[in-house]
């Protein structure tokens, strides 16, 4: 499904790159802060919105919203060629870095844009890498949660409506995911991970009508094991 690539400006995509073989791809600090210089240059030269971001040590997720500027094959493209040639280069590395292309699904803003960062933010603590999301610091967690800055990090206007302040929505924010971390963290979602349009299912419906048989095809067994799925993890 990672081959069905649907963009359009204003779209807002949960992007997943993941190492080559499940490789590590950042080794230090370093390469966290490399890449998140690329993410600064091409987030200005591209003209895209970053709203939230998780770099693992094995793969990286992005929350990104496109403009007229670029598409998400562009905006990717740039970001993950010129970061393959730092760690090639400065690890002296041969071969990808990457493993093959980058999965992106579109996000229902509304509805899931804040499920999607929720999820994003407790990959760390999901990994066990960390026991709370403000504990580790390749994340965007602390910028939503904590209000500390971080220049890469867009704030969504559905945030304004978490409170009157910023500390109020700050408060907000950190008691939905840790609505999630009592609930537990360790189930994956797949509807969140998987899909290409993520979204409840009357937001499904309305992007198959109007893609139509481009991805309806070939979406419609992945759609129905992604709802087994997910239906089977809440019911555990």
């Amino acid at each position: 499904m990672s081959r069905l690539r649907i963009s359009f400006a204003g779209g807002v995509f949960h992007v997943t790159c993941r190492g080559n073989n499940r490789e590590r791809i950042f080794l230090d600090d370093h390469d966290y802060k490399r890449f998140r210089s690329l993410l600064r240059k091409y987030r200005e030269k591209l003209d895209f919105r970053l709203y939230g971001y998780a770099l693992m040590p094995n793969h990286v997720h992005l929350l990104i919203e496109t403009t007229r500027r670029a598409s998400i094959s562009k905006i990717m493209h740039c970001i993950n060629t010129a970061y393959a040639m730092y760690f090639n280069g400065r690890h002296d590395h041969v071969g990808h870095v990457w493993q093959g292309r980058f999965h992106s699904g579109i996000v229902d803003t509304e509805n899931y844009l804040f499920e999607v960062l929720r999820y994003m933010d407790l990959n760390p603590v999901r990994a066990e890498m960390v026991r709370r999301p403000e504990e580790y610091p390749w994340s965007s967690y602390v910028r939503w949660a904590l209000g500390k800055k971080d220049d890469l990090v867009d704030m969504h206007e559905l945030y304004e409506a978490f409170g009157e302040t910023d500390r109020e929505r700050q408060k907000v924010y950190r008691e939905f995911v840790a609505q999630r971390m009592e609930e537990g963290v360790g189930q994956r979602d797949p509807m969140l991970t998987k899909s290409i349009f993520i979204g409840g299912e009357d937001f499904q419906s309305r992007m198959i009508r109007i893609y139509g048989e481009k991805i309806w095809p070939k979406y419609r067994q992945l759609l129905s094991r992604l709802y087994e799925l997910r239906n089977a993890a809440m019911v555990e």
